[in-house]
Formats: structure tokens, C-alpha cells, sequence
């Protein structure tokens, strides 16, 4: 009876043993591992058909087999509004969303960013391009004290595109000055009546697009290295000569005697405009609308022979980026997607499904992306790009740059006085955004 009893209770401390997942012996199964819960994350990405992460997130999985990735299509400009009103909300809000680069200062005024780890930052550096990191720092990179807000996934920037059946790549390339182009312009409006050699992808007013004129003269918002936020610095002189050039030179040839946005991508899609200023987003949609066989691109022009204009034409350079949102109560998860949506596995994704340049160094191991014309164009106009400005003040700059655009090319105002009132809307803008 004894020895009945012994073997039972031997039994059971061998079987207490295993549930606790112990290892006995090389073939007893430590079940722990199994046991773990796997972790669930909502993901906000601007991926309106899903291509995107229809790729990506099993990619992930490969990796972090226990990270669950719930998808949701969000346009980036909706991001921050709807975490705001949904973050806290379970079921509505995310643990990762997408935000354009300039709505990066807005998301870490509206305390939505949760810092990323320095580690991460330092990764990134070996691998990422400095000028995206820029604008993810939020212009702190090589301070002392620099932070990562964001991981950058693209890099872009305006170039030209053209219509090859309205003009050629050798007549193009012969453009290579803003007064070649614009002696050109006059001369096809005079062959081509009813139709312009010229338009652009936004309207003329953009301050993101004017940034490239502006910085031939000299200028750029918030001081040298845009990080002043005590004023924008609209009263220069530089300004003044840019905005002169710009109303005097540019737009008799782009809008004649209308309103700035009275030509914009329809004449180019209608073959009434043979050249348009625009950017990566409108690749495919131009494609569909001239062909894609049509569809030409190259840098934009330089300012040689401008009097005035006698510093290195920078266009912006902006990015789209994922951020974690400071109140997931999965960081740890959103962490590891958004680092792995800056490898070279998910860049290579997102260049084939959405035709985004990615923010890496090295380029060389993401297949096709060096062999394509739009993107070429675009790695050679990065190279004299500065980053978007990413102070929170910036956001006060858009509206009264554009207002005092607006005013100088729509009612020949006098500049000098539009500049003193773009600073002062800009100082009241400011001072109740504070309150």
C-alpha cells in the first residue's frame, strides 16, 4: 500500500512540475512559450485600399509572430484630429497613425507623440536619411538634446513633370534656368493660344512650393536653420526680392492677370499646359490622365541670371512618418512595428504599392527604385533640399504666408506692406495660440 501511495504522489509532483511548465528532462514540453497572449495593436495608416499593409503587416508577422496588427485605413490629414477625439475610446483610437511632416509640431502640441527610445534613434542614423531625421526630431538632431518623435518612412520633394507629346525631354533640359523657362513660356503662349507652357500642382500661393524661390534670394521662415520661433522673419529684404521676382517675372506667365489659383493640375491634365510643378503624390494620378508613356519628370530650374538670386535654390524636403501615440497601453508593440516599418523589407513595400521614395541612405537593395525616372529626379533635387520646419511656431506661419502672397498677386498690393502684416498676423496668431 505503501508503495502504491509513493508512486501516486510521485505522479502528481511530476505532473505539478510540468503545468508549471518546467523542464524535467530533454523530452518533457515546456508549454510557457504557447501559453503566451499575444498582443493586439491597432494600426492607422493612409493606405486607402489596403495595398500597403496588405503586405507589410504579414511581413511583420514573420518576425513578431505574436504582435496582432489590426489595420485601418486613415487619411494622414485626419490622423491627429481623430486621436484627439478618439484616443482614449477603446475600439476607436490606434496604437500607431500617419501624419504628413508639417503636422508633426501639431501632434506634440497636442501631447499625442510618445518618445521614442534613444536606441531606436540611434539605429535609425546608420540607416536613415539625416534630412528625414530632421524633420522627425522635430529639428533637434546633434543638439544635446535631441529626441525621435515620429519614424520617417518617405522622403519627397517637388520636382517638374512634363508631357512628352507636348514638349520634349531635350527641349526640357534646355529649360534649365527660370529665365530660359520663362522667355520660353512667352513664346509657346504666342504659338499655342488658349494654353501655357506652365502650371503647378497646388496654386501659387503655396508657401511649401514657394520655398525654392524664396531661398535663391536668401530667405527661409524662422531664421537660418528655421528654428527661430520668436518671428517668422517676414520684413527681410531677401523676402521682398523673392515676392518681386515672383509677381513681376513668374506670374504673367502663369496666371497673367488672375487670381493665384486660377490654373493649377486640370490644364495639365487637359494637355493645355505642357509642364507642371508637383511631387511624388501625383505620379500615378497624372499617369491615368496623360499616360503613363507621357509622363515625363526633371528638376526644377535654376535662378542663374536672376539679379538677386545668388544662393543655392532649396526646395523643402517633406516625409511622411508614424508616430506611437503616448497613451497606447501597447508601446512596447507599436514601438516594434513602427522600427520595422523603417527596414528595408517594408520600404521596399511601400515604394512598389504606393510609388513613395524610401527615407533610407542606402537605396541600392530596394529593387526598381533606382532605375525609376520620378524617382531619380527626385533623389537629385533632395540633394539641395532643406528639411520642413518642425518647430511648434510653424504652424502659425502658413496662414499669414499665404495671405500676404495672396494679397501681392491678386491686388499688385505693395509687398513692404504685406510683409509688416504677414509678421504682425503671424506674433497675434502666435500669442493666442499660447493661451
Amino acid at each position: 500500500m505503501k508503495k502504491l501511495l509513493s508512486v501516486f504522489l510521485t505522479l502528481i509532483v511530476l505532473f505539478a512540475l510540468s503545468a508549471c511548465g518546467v523542464e524535467l528532462e530533454d523530452n518533457i514540453i515546456d508549454f510557457s512559450e504557447s501559453q503566451t497572449q499575444p498582443t493586439t495593436i491597432t494600426v492607422w495608416l493612409d493606405d486607402t485600399d489596403g495595398v500597403f499593409a496588405a503586405e507589410v503587416i504579414p511581413a511583420f508577422n514573420e518576425v513578431y509572430p505574436d504582435i496582432i496588427v489590426e489595420f485601418q485605413h486613415k487619411g494622414a490629414l485626419d490622423s491627429r484630429n481623430d486621436l484627439k477625439t478618439y484616443g482614449l475610446v477603446e475600439g476607436l483610437g490606434a496604437d500607431v497613425f500617419m501624419f504628413p511632416h508639417d503636422h508633426l509640431s501639431l501632434a506634440m502640441l497636442e501631447d499625442l507623440v510618445y518618445t521614442l527610445p534613444d536606441s531606436l534613434l540611434t539605429t535609425l542614423k546608420a540607416t536613415v536619411q539625416p534630412i528625414a531625421l530632421d524633420i522627425a526630431t522635430a529639428g533637434t538632431l546633434g543638439s544635446s538634446n535631441e529626441a525621435l518623435y515620429a519614424v520617417p518612412i518617405s522622403i519627397e520633394s517637388i520636382f517638374m513633370m512634363y508631357n512628352k507629346e507636348l514638349i520634349s525631354a531635350e527641349e526640357v533640359a534646355a529649360l534649365d534656368s527660370w529665365p530660359e523657362l520663362i522667355a520660353a513660356a512667352e513664346q509657346y503662349a504666342i504659338d499655342h493660344p488658349g494654353e501655357q507652357l506652365l502650371t503647378t500642382n497646388s496654386h501659387w500661393a503655396d508657401n511649401y512650393y514657394l520655398q525654392t524661390v524664396y531661398s535663391a534670394f536668401g530667405w527661409r521662415p524662422h531664421g537660418v536653420d528655421g528654428i527661430d520661433g520668436t518671428q517668422v522673419g517676414f520684413e527681410s529684404d531677401e523676402l521682398l526680392a523673392a515676392l518681386n521676382w515672383l509677381t513681376t517675372e513668374l506670374k504673367p506667365v502663369v496666371t497673367g492677370n488672375d487670381a493665384y489659383n486660377s490654373a493649377s493640375t486640370t490644364l495639365f491634365e487637359q494637355g493645355a499646359a505642357a509642364m507642371m510643378i508637383a511631387g511624388p503624390w501625383s505620379i500615378r494620378s497624372m499617369q491615368d490622365a496623360i499616360g503613363a508613356e507621357n509622363l515625363g519628370a526633371a528638376v526644377l530650374p535654376t535662378f542663374d541670371g536672376v539679379e538677386g538670386a545668388t544662393h543655392t535654390p532649396s526646395t523643402y524636403a517633406g516625409s511622411q512618418m508614424v508616430a506611437v501615440y503616448k497613451n497606447s497601453s501597447n508601446r512596447e508593440a507599436a514601438i516594434k512595428f513602427v522600427e520595422f516599418l523603417a527596414s528595408e523589407t517594408a520600404q521596399e513595400i511601400l515604394y512598389t504599392t504606393s510609388n513613395d521614395l524610401p527615407a533610407l541612405i542606402d537605396l541600392s537593395n530596394i529593387e526598381g527604385v533606382l532605375d525609376d525616372p520620378f524617382m531619380t529626379v527626385m533623389i537629385e533635387q533632395l540633394q539641395t533640399s532643406i528639411p520642413m520646419p518642425t518647430i511648434a511656431e510653424v504652424t502659425y506661419y502658413w496662414a499669414a504666408a499665404q495671405t500676404m502672397v495672396v494679397n501681392i498677386w491678386d491686388t499688385n498690393a505693395d509687398i513692404a506692406t504685406e510683409q509688416k502684416k504677414a509678421e504682425a498676423s503671424y506674433l497675434a496668431s502666435k500669442a493666442l495660440g499660447s493661451k
